[in-house]
């Protein structure tokens, strides 16, 4: 649906028939989209693994980490050990830590990772220790692109895996962290709804304080871009923040913006506006962005003149005319709102799970079914007895108030697993990695034009001459270094997440000479580091 009252203030839309009005902006109005984004859990096992434990199993499962881990603290080379666990089951070693004696860390790259403590405390009574031995932490991306039940289930396979390997028993897996979390694109003014005086006119709750963030718009304006209730270490922790924003300035994550496409939260334009400041992770750039869209789609020629001489620094405009003449130009985007309930396994406890389906087969995963199962009536409590919104005005007691319309949207949005089919995965895949590469080759670039002005001083030399140059500088070491860089680099990423080639990458034709032997050198020889000295280039 296109909010034609809107964008009809602005010259694009105006200027663009319907097909490309549609193609470009049409998207869903007051749209959530519910998800978990953070899933821990623990895991709890039989063997005895307490400080003077005599189990041989634990004992053999501690040596074997001791040694790995004092193979990869010698090696200052290496950062991390890629191992195996059964037939098929890698893990990455990595020298992390978590909560001190979770010092053992394995980690499958970009979907989750597994902490180990290999002593744990005995319980107050000095009996057998009631602390879970392994946590795991499941990746966001993982949870958006395989829904959360599959996350759950390839993660425990490696869990088991793990035991199996060292003849370990599980007791039991159980949660330990959830956070709940609604992305939308219901508000157009988060600056008006969060305002201190109308949001607590609307808040209620037991939490004692809120803390807000805001950020400088213009030399007149700001934005409210964070709402906290709470400490990040209580039972439960709630914050409403800009989630938009957060994906532009941390420079990950990239993905979420063809997923909030997908489902209709942003359109093509808001699309654009986002890449244009994610590459540089900057959301300082979202008028110039603005501006490059409309030198890109606009018609009126004086306008896009002004943009392009915006664009290449050639003119300046303080930020509140910039403001104000992009705002002429181009709607202003659909900005994506995150409320979230980080919930801790303090406050899960205590929940009567009700039976709702026969987990006995699960085994020792029942109460991670069994929770999840009763996904939909932690939900209705969190967002209704812990922290909910409602009208600002109306009964003297807030808490017999209705919701307010953005709380009653929030509450009434689909619980659905946001599994995504394998069609519209293979997009974001690719997308996320043209994405990625436009920002590594970025980066790129400006290493080696940097390199130019290091090695042959202030030059005017084009691009490609500093590109040339650059790998004319190679000598059989740089080659070396680089090789066992990328074989390093092949097993932190996710080989199931980067399969083939992207399909619009292109092999370059280009080659390489050596001037005094007249050898060409190809990628293929590059690759098996046939050198025999420095490259010179003409």
């Amino acid at each position: 649906m296109i909010q034609t009252r809107e964008l009809s203030k602005s010259y694009i839309f105006n200027e663009m028939n319907e097909h490309d009005r549609n193609y470009w902006f049409d998207f869903k109005q007051k749209k959530f989209l519910h998800n978990i984004d953070t899933f821990y859990y623990s895991v709890k096992f039989i063997n005895d693994f307490t400080a003077d434990s005599l189990d041989m199993k634990v004992m053999e499962f501690r040596k074997y980490f001791d040694d790995v881990n004092r193979k990869l603290s010698k090696n200052v080379n290496v950062d991390f050990l890629r191992l195996e666990f059964g037939s098929g089951f890698f893990l990455n070693l990595k020298p992390y830590s978590f909560a001190k004696m979770y010092n053992v860390f394995l980690e499958y790259p970009e979907w989750f990772g597994i902490f180990i403590a290999p002593i744990v405390p005995k319980s107050s009574d000095s009996s057998v220790s009631v602390t879970c031995e392994l946590v795991v932490q499941i990746r966001s991306y993982m949870l958006w692109m395989y829904g959360v039940n599959e996350s759950f289930e390839r993660s425990y396979e490696y869990v088991q895996a793990l035991a199996d390997h060292f003849g370990l028993q599980i007791a039991y897996a159980q949660e330990n962290r959830i956070d709940y979390c609604w992305h939308s694109n219901y508000l157009s003014n988060p600056e008006r709804f969060f305002s201190l005086e109308n949001f607590y006119k609307m808040r209620v709750d037991r939490f004692n304080d809120a803390v807000t963030h805001t950020e400088k718009k213009g030399s007149q304006d700001y934005e409210i871009d964070y709402v906290a209730l709470g400490k990040r270490t209580d039972k439960v922790f709630v914050r409403i923040y800009m989630k938009s924003k957060e994906v532009v300035e941390m420079g990950y994550k990239g993905w979420f913006f063809y997923f909030w496409l997908f489902n209709g939260l942003i359109n093509r334009y808001d699309l654009h506006v986002y890449e244009e400041c994610y590459k540089r992770r900057s959301w300082q750039y979202l008028n110039m962005a603005r501006a490059s869209f409309y030198l890109e789609h606009g018609s009126d020629e004086r306008a896009k003149s002004v943009c392009r001489r915006l664009l290449s620094g050639e003119q300046t405009m303080e930020e509140d005319t910039l403001q104000k003449f992009v705002d002429g130009l181009t709607p202003k985007v659909n900005l994506i709102m995150n409320v979230e309930y980080q919930t801790r396994r303090r406050h899960s406890k205590s929940y009567v799970l009700l039976p709702l389906r026969d987990n006995k087969s699960k085994l020792t995963a029942k109460r991670i079914y069994d929770y999840l199962d009763n996904r939909k009536l932690i939900m209705d409590y969190l967002t209704n007895f812990v922290f909910r919104m409602v009208e600002p005005e109306g009964d003297v007691n807030k808490s017999r108030r209705e919701m307010c319309g953005f709380w009653k949207s929030l509450r009434s949005c689909k619980l659905v697993d946001v599994h995504v089919p394998p069609k519209q995965l293979k997009l974001v895949r690719e997308y996320s990695r043209h994405l990625n590469a436009d920002l590594v080759k970025r980066r790129a670039i400006n290493s080696i034009v940097t390199l130019g002005f290091y090695n042959k001083g202030m030059n005017e030399d084009d691009i490609m001459q500093d590109v040339v140059d650059a790998l004319c500088t190679l000598n059989d070491n740089d080659v070396e270094k680089a090789l066992r860089y990328k074989t390093k680099k092949a097993q932190q990423l996710n080989s199931d997440e980067l399969p083939g080639n992207l399909t619009y990458t292109a092999r370059s034709e280009l080659t390489i000479i050596d001037k005094t032997t007249g050898e060409v050198y190809s990628h293929n020889s590059m690759s098996k580091n046939e050198f025999q000295g420095d490259f010179t280039n003409e």
